[in-house]
């Protein structure tokens, strides 16, 4: 007599599951990519280090906040000191932290002017009031625009409390 068995071994079951697997890691990696979540998790990062900075600087005499991009990601750089004669940009910071994903690009804006500048970008706040001091130039920043994948997040800073937060 012949058997006609029509099932599915468990090594085909096996095959099948992988090959799913390796296609949906592929989809959710490029959803994400497409989405703009590591532009997201970045400004939500200089969100955080802001707050934390704002903290820091209102305990020591002089601090200065550099956010900037080195080798395609973007690193936060804190300078605190205790010394009256201010903080010396030349010497290495006091803390360093990558906060935002290679692709990830950060501008922002000073003022009412619409104009978008590169980084670096130094911030510093008044040890008295919490609030921001006033960029070399003059003005305040106020915008911080992070992009990638099409999408934008904007963390808004208010000068005069040094509030900070994202739209």
């Amino acid at each position: 007599m012949r058997q006609d068995n029509r099932g599915v071994s468990l090594v085909e079951v096996m095959v099948v599951v992988a090959i799913m697997a390796v296609v949906g890691g592929v989809g959710i990696w490029g959803i994400n990519a497409m989405s703009g979540k590591p532009a997201q998790q970045c400004a939500q990062k200089i969100v955080y280090s802001l707050e934390r900075h704002r903290t820091s600087a209102m305990s020591k005499v002089d601090a200065v906040y550099r956010l900037d991009a080195r080798d395609g990601k973007i690193y936060v750089d804190e300078y605190l000191t205790n010394d009256e004669g201010g903080v010396d940009l030349s010497n290495p910071p006091t803390t360093t932290a990558e906060i935002g994903a290679s692709g990830v690009q950060v501008q922002y804006t000073l003022g009412a002017d619409p104009t978008l500048y590169d980084l670096p970008l130094y911030l510093s706040f008044d040890r008295s009031s919490g609030a921001f001091k006033t960029q070399s130039g003059g003005g305040y920043c106020t915008k911080i625009i992070v992009t990638r994948g099409g999408r934008e997040h904007t963390v808004t800073l208010v000068p005069l409390t040094g509030k900070v937060y994202i739209e």
